[in-house]
């Protein structure tokens, strides 16, 4: 059945379906016929999407591939050009048709003969979730950003989609505002992106969504980036270009003179979540430890007459964090 795929699959089977559905039959045609190649097959269960008060993240209740089929065989061996055919499904008109695609090419990249191709789409993806206006859309892309590695040479795109990234945390969108977070913890582990994302200007109000009222699995996320981002600023690097005068830059609303975050973070302790205050906990005792060296770092170097320990805890700009 593997050896019919060039004369009875493909555009084919667009041409039977519409839509989503048109989309959905592909896949199911691609396992089917690839799972009959000599060699066998490995079964692999699509990861279901995170639960929030018993609903499907993101999709309005709906599961991303529909039943009956919880259970997908996919092919031990295939071809770019089945990446490829789903890939060209993303420039449907139809927002289903481009969520189906997106969670067909998740399924896809999470197995390791097919994550470079779907690399390829990276800047595709991407593009999505900035530019889509449909959620649906924007939060089956995050997904699929979050299962890939972040290809090499592709900074200068991250670059200039990490205003709008820190943007989406401020909508009122659980979903995205989850996957977000996750693909933003994600870039600012990359030395080459801290300084862009402490740089990037956000609304003084940012920290509410550290509150109480937000689910635990939310907030935890959040102060995990915040404590990527404090790790980041920790060590010595060049510092970038200073944020205009006046600006309300992340860092300055993190770390700055002015931040909240220390009574944000307090607040923390009466979550009713376990893991929600020891994730506060453990980032409030990670601020004070810097600061502890830094001073017990200053005055050492002052008595020995060697300068300030300013270098050893470095913003963006260069200035000390405390």
């Amino acid at each position: 059945m593997a050896a019919c795929w060039g004369t009875w699959t493909g555009r084919r089977v667009l041409s039977v379906a519409t839509g989503a559905g048109a989309v959905y039959l592909l896949y199911r045609t691609v396992a089917e016929a690839l799972s009959s190649a000599p060699g066998g097959t490995d079964r692999y269960r699509l990861e279901s999407p995170d639960h929030q008060d018993g609903g499907w993240e993101g999709t309005a209740g709906v599961p991303p591939l529909p039943p009956p089929c919880p259970c997908l065989s996919f092919p031990s061996r295939g071809t770019p050009e089945h990446i490829q055919l789903v890939a060209s499904c993303l420039d449907d008109h139809n927002g289903d048709t481009k969520v189906q695609a997106l969670n067909t090419l998740r399924a896809f990249a999470t197995r390791s003969l097919f994550t470079a191709r779907v690399q390829d789409f990276y800047p595709k993806i991407l593009d999505l979730v900035i530019s889509s206006r449909d959620t649906e859309v924007q939060v089956a892309a995050l997904r699929l950003l979050n299962a890939l590695p972040v290809p090499p040479n592709i900074e200068p795109l991250l670059r200039r989609a990490v205003p709008n990234l820190l943007g989406f945390l401020q909508w009122d969108n659980y979903a995205i505002q989850l996957q977000v977070l996750r693909l933003l913890i994600a870039l600012s582990r990359k030395e080459e992106l801290l300084p862009d994302i402490l740089n990037c200007q956000v609304r003084p109000e940012f920290l509410s969504l550290m509150n109480n009222s937000q689910p635990g699995k939310l907030l935890c996320e959040m102060l995990l980036l915040v404590e990527v981002l404090h790790g980041g600023c920790a060590k010595p690097r060049r510092p970038s270009k200073s944020p205009k005068s006046g600006s309300c830059s992340l860092y300055e609303v993190l770390f700055g003179e002015n931040s909240h975050l220390d009574e944000h973070l307090l607040v923390m302790f009466v979550h009713p979540e376990e893991r929600v205050q020891l994730q506060a906990c453990k980032l409030i005792m990670s601020l004070w430890l810097y600061k502890l060296d830094a001073e017990i770092a200053a005055a050492a170097l002052g008595k020995h007459g060697a300068g300030s320990a300013a270098s050893l805890h470095v913003s963006p700009s260069g200035e000390s964090i405390f």
